[in-house]
């Protein structure tokens, strides 16, 4: 009998290591994975995963991204490069006075962004625009997160070097379609954060990277879930998604001092009329509940026609369970996160 109960208890599950590259015989590997893949070029596709230089304008999609949470506030910042145009974020919450700072979306042409096709060292993401230069730029482990972004200022250096190992997940989308991610969380970050008058300085905070490059469907949506933060001296991490890839596991894990852990299909229970009412999010297999009561939100509703982009983006904390691969069952305790219900026309 105590065998039995042993194998009863829910457990995430350890992940392979990343394989070398991220094309083989001409076709994208899928799965998903513990650490970072060496060579993530796409110039090796063929037959139905090769794309012309028109083609790639339209389906072509990347972006890198950064979430950081304090005592004092969540930032989000993002370059997004979608081909046939430009984009970006910058949204500043200030968490004691449950105040949007600034929230800046701005829709450019192309080529007002650019960003490679490695996420890791030799990485270098750019957007510019009106009274707007942002760039994230990462060499020997260390990462610059950088913003002049109309009245605001964000200088941050982030050593991977001392985060465990990242997520990375291929799925196949179908119709030759993929998407290649590679996300980094519990990355000591410092710097300033400046809004106007107000400053916020970060000291060893742990951050989120998301570094994403795919061939993505015309129409493509998701809910999101995302922490990276300190609960007493343990990094609690995660990231959850529900709605785009296809695969079991998808990119649903956790990071309990160590490198992530798969925990299956997740399921997101929220009402999308009401962005300050609690979420609600359970993993199939018991190995995660979790309540997320928001503090503020972001949100964007853009209808351009050829190009729409419908977002929630709630900032707030989590409550509830996660487990480590031993089964041990870690409470949590209002630790800081974000989540989000997008669906983009693109």
């Amino acid at each position: 009998m105590a065998e039995a109960s042993e194998k009863s208890v829910p457990r995430t599950r350890a992940l392979a290591a990343a394989p070398p590259r991220i094309v083989e015989a001409g076709c994208p590997v899928e799965g998903t994975w513990s650490g970072a893949i060496r060579d993530a070029s796409f110039s090796r596709l063929t037959g139905e995963w090769d794309r012309g230089f028109f083609e790639k304008r339209v389906i072509e999609k990347r972006w890198e991204a950064l979430f950081l949470a304090t005592n004092e506030l969540m930032l989000s910042f993002a370059i997004v490069d979608a081909g046939y145009l430009s984009s970006g974020i910058l949204c500043v919450f200030d968490r004691k006075a449950r105040r949007t700072l600034i929230d800046s979306h701005p829709v450019l042409p192309p080529l007002f962004a650019s960003i490679t096709d490695e996420p890791n060292d030799g990485m270098r993401a750019t957007l510019t625009g009106p009274r707007l230069s942002a760039r994230f730029e990462r060499s020997g482990g260390r990462i610059l997160a950088t913003a002049r972004w109309g009245n605001a200022a964000v200088d941050l250096s982030l050593d991977a070097r001392s985060a465990p190992a990242p997520l990375t997940v291929v799925s196949r989308l179908g119709g030759g379609r993929f998407n290649y991610t590679q996300k980094g969380a519990g990355i000591p970050a410092e710097g300033e954060i400046a809004v106007g008058n107000i400053r916020y300085h970060v000291r060893g905070d742990p951050a989120g990277l998301d570094f994403t490059h795919g061939y993505l469907p015309r129409d493509t949506a998701w809910r999101w879930a995302f922490c990276s933060a300190r609960q007493g001296a343990r990094l609690i991490a995660f990231n959850l998604s529900e709605g785009f890839l296809r695969s079991a596991g998808g990119e649903n894990v956790v990071w309990l001092d160590g490198a992530p852990c798969s925990v299956g299909r997740v399921h997101f229970d929220f009402e999308p009329s009401a962005p300050l009412a609690p979420w609600r999010i359970e993993s199939e297999d018991g190995t995660l509940g979790l309540t997320f009561q928001p503090e503020g939100y972001r949100a964007q509703d853009i209808d351009l026609k050829i190009v729409a982009s419908r977002y929630v983006q709630p900032f707030g904390v989590f409550s509830g369970h996660v487990t480590t691969v031993s089964g041990e069952r870690v409470q949590l305790d209002a630790v800081p996160g974000v989540t989000e219900d997008h669906s983009a026309h693109w």
